[in-house]
């Protein structure tokens, strides 16, 4: 399978296909054993070439964490008894057998203590590897100069280098390819591999060819590197592997630059062991090093394509400026940002190349702000008329550079706010005329009023000498016909006087109500919001709650015109705000002085920054703007006035995350009674 490792394979076959597998390994390592065990028949003596103790390890190492001390004691039995067939002594193979599992659960637990598969592309677990075999080789050396020295070997006989070197050559040679991945890392074509391969073979005949007198045993160095520079993981360590085999073969048969007159075949092969080690260990840490370095600059080549794909993708203007010297130049832009400078993006000179290095004017409106930043202040702000592609546009900047950055690169953002003003002085308009039509109102009801006064007092005046002169004809001797007249005058008359104080009374209600703050009932006027605002609050699935506490309430001092837009503005603000099924509460708090209301959301809430501007003229925060949520800015800042009108107060709770509560005073009606 390509990308796949004998490792990560065999940890997806079933639990038959690796018993099968792990039976197989245990009878080539036997069979390993016994060849190795062959090589040289001395008494107390371990194989100068180990491969089947690297093949132990990588067998442990795929293994589950459960059973790695099972399959290695599997392993280290293959391998006594693969030594028994060769002939060495019992006693002495079962000793160093039990060592050897104790070296291969140390190696395991060096490399790997998770129970996941080695990765090559990882300095860190390549480096654990070298680490592992130099330390458990050395485990596994002392454990066998102490048998030796118990059986009485003389002690400049008893020191196993020989163990040593065998098995840092197994572990860094054998061991990794089972975790090789098929095609990682390879970036040389297949007509570069193969020239490769032909070199290196080449080179080791030239190097343990019988006719080169010379130690040329550095001649490889540079296909190694070659391979850890080029090659894949597989590749290398298959190469490694093949390496190792024919140059152990070419050694044994008295060739090459590790044999010497004065050297025998074990120190000669100890030799190459070493060597084998130098150069599988240094090639395996370089390749990984050159892997790990691929792809943390590919990661971070793909980070920076999706930043300046977002960046260019965005629908707001962004621009990188540098100083040099005393001139601005816009050295990178988006579209939008070139459509803020006056050109055209879609022109074939910005297509070229994302680099513009375009000069700003002296004169331009950026310069004053970036001059700012440029000479040591982390931001500016503002809002700027710019000549821009489209036509004059009003634009919304922010100029920063990074904190500690030294060098004279800014970023320019620019936010093209030109339908919002325009929006904004239309509403504005509204506004005006909304007041203006208010006014009009206000001034012919009050007309009304006064013209209804008037007509009722001019009324009056006949009506009290006509019901005058009406009771005094009562006091005088009538015929029948006479006092029918007399009360029909008399009833009328009362009737009429009737209606005209009902008039009177009318018009002062009226203007009691419209210019001046009266006791009034809260609880109705909050009953009726609620009502009116509920159907607009189930279409989101928002719930308005009345708590307890805000049902029966005392009066306070106020207009119901007043207080009914106030309660509706907050009201339908936080139902506004608030995700779908989320509550909005209305409690209150009665205290000696004042009658406290408590509107409560669950939106984003207003960051602490924001809470005195929200009551500003046509200020919206950020998160409403950003999710173009409905509004104007408008509506705070008329409850404000509101009810400054009727000496009360508005202010907002919020940590900015987890809602809102607008908290509303209301002045109670005994306030203004003089008996309290």
């Amino acid at each position: 399978m390509n990308g796949a490792s004998l490792a990560s394979a065999a940890r997806r076959w079933s639990g038959r296909q690796r018993a099968l597998a792990l039976v197989a390994a245990l009878v080539v390592i036997a069979g390993l054993s016994t060849i190795s065990g062959s090589v040289f028949v001395a008494p107390l003596t371990t194989a100068n070439f180990a491969p089947a103790s690297g093949i132990v390890a990588a067998a442990v190492l795929m293994a589950r964490r459960r059973s790695r001390l099972a399959v290695a004691a599997a392993g280290g039995a293959a391998i006594i008894a693969g030594n028994l067939m060769a002939g060495l002594p019992a006693d002495f193979v079962f000793i160093v057998g039990l060592i050897r599992i104790l070296e291969i659960v140390l190696f395991c637990e060096i490399v790997d203590r998770t129970g996941r598969l080695p990765r090559l592309d990882s300095v860190r677990d390549t480096v654990r590897i070298v680490i592992g075999a130099s330390v458990a080789s050395l485990f596994f050396a002392v454990g066998v100069t102490v048998v030796r020295l118990a059986n009485e070997v003389p002690l400049d006989q008893a020191f196993a280098n020989d163990s040593f070197v065998a098995h840092l050559a197994s572990f860094a040679v054998v061991t990794p390819l089972a975790f090789a991945r098929v095609g990682q890392g390879g970036r040389a074509p297949a007509t570069e591999i193969a020239a490769q391969w032909a070199l290196m073979a080449a080179t080791l005949g030239l190097v343990f060819s019988p006719l080169i007198g010379l130690p040329v045993a550095f001649l490889p160095l540079p296909l190694f590197a070659w391979a850890a520079l080029r090659l894949s993981a597989f590749g290398m360590t298959l190469q490694m592997l093949a390496v190792s085999i024919a140059t152990s073969a070419l050694t044994l048969a008295g060739w090459g630059p590790f044999n010497s007159s004065t050297a025998s075949d074990s120190q000669a092969l100890t030799l190459l062991q070493a060597a084998l080690f130098i150069f599988a260990g240094s090639t395996i840490v370089l390749w990984a090093k050159r892997v790990e370095d691929e792809l943390r600059i590919e990661r971070a080549a793909a980070k920076d394509r999706v930043l300046r794909r977002a960046v260019e993708q965005a629908q707001t203007a962004f621009l990188l400026v540098e100083r040099i010297g005393d001139a601005y130049i816009v050295v990178q832009a988006n579209d939008h940002g070139i459509r803020a400078l006056g050109m055209d993006p879609e022109n074939e000179f910005f297509s070229a190349s994302s680099e513009i290095n375009i000069a700003l004017p002296s004169d331009h409106p950026l310069v004053p702000g970036l001059a700012e930043v440029a000479d040591g202040r982390p931001r500016w702000q503002g809002e700027l008329v710019l000549d821009a592609f489209t036509g004059r546009a009003d634009a919304e900047v922010s100029i920063e550079r990074a904190t500690g950055d030294q060098s004279d690169v800014m970023s320019v953002e620019l936010a093209d706010v030109t339908a919002q003003r325009r929006e904004d002085r239309r509403l504005r308009a509204l506004v005006d005329r909304e007041r203006a039509l208010t006014a009009q109102y206000q001034e012919l009801s009050r007309q009304k009023d006064d013209f209804v006064a008037s007509i009722s007092h001019e009324l009056r005046t006949p009506l009290s000498s006509i019901v005058g002169y009406a009771e005094a004809l009562e006091e005088t001797e009538l015929d029948p016909m006479q006092r029918r007249f007399l009360d029909t005058i008399t009833r009328n008359a009362g009737r009429l006087q009737e209606r005209v104080e009902e008039l009177l009374s009318a018009a002062k209600r009226a203007a009691d109500s419209v210019d001046d703050p009266h006791p009034l009932a809260l609880s109705p006027l909050i009953a009726d919001v609620a009502d009116d605002l509920r159907p607009v609050a189930a279409a989101r699935r928002v719930e308005v709650v009345l708590e307890g506490s805000s049902l029966e309430l005392p009066e306070i001092i106020g207009t119901e015109d007043a207080v009914t837009r106030v309660l509706t503005n907050i009201v339908g603000n936080a139902v506004k705000f608030s995700p779908d099924g989320a509550p909005v509460t209305i409690s209150a708090l009665v205290d000696d002085d004042t009658v406290e209301l408590f509107v409560r959301d669950s939106g984003p809430g207003i960051p602490p920054a924001d809470h005195e501007r929200v009551f500003d003229r046509f200020y919206r925060t950020e998160d409403a703007t950003a999710k173009a949520t409905p509004g104007t800015g408008l509506g705070l800042s008329i409850v404000r006035t509101l009810l400054d009108a009727i000496d009360g107060s508005v202010l907002v709770e919020s940590d900015g995350r987890t809602g809102s509560t607008f908290v509303i005073r209301f002045a109670r009606a005994r306030d203004l009674d003089p008996a309290s």
